[in-house]
């Protein structure tokens, strides 16, 4: 199925954090604007190449290269509808990109999923 265009679409946000702190202040930032680094490209190409082809999602030469492992797990959590923290991402230079300090799998598997938002935390340095 399709979304419409002004559609924000993504995963449910878990009210707290697991560390009891409240999940506010977090932007919805589109998916497109998400800067893959190599470790999420590799996953990409093998779970949703088509899908990063189309939107034209932009890719780091360098950066973590670390494989994503814990793919099925976050994929399950998504088709549970479970509810979950806002990822970390940075601003990439003087940019609307953003690359992930934190949520990688999340990111990927909303690509995954065609969702057209990612809930993050904006961070200027970490």
């Amino acid at each position: 199925f399709k979304f419409k265009m002004e559609e924000k679409v993504h995963y449910p946000v878990a009210l707290h954090k697991e560390n009891g702190e409240k999940n506010e202040n977090y932007k919805l930032i589109p998916l497109v604007n998400v800067i893959l680094d190599p470790g999420m490209e590799f996953m990409g190409r093998q779970k949703c190449h088509k899908i990063l082809l189309e939107k034209k999602v932009k890719t780091l030469n360098n950066g973590v290269e670390t494989n994503l492992y814990k793919w099925d797990k976050v994929l399950a959590d998504f088709e549970s509808n479970k509810s979950l923290d806002p990822v970390k991402l940075k601003r990439f230079k003087k940019t609307e990109y953003f690359t992930v300090l934190d949520g990688r799998h999340r990111c990927m598997v909303s690509f995954y999923k065609e969702y057209t938002h990612i809930p993050a935390n904006l961070y200027e340095s970490f």
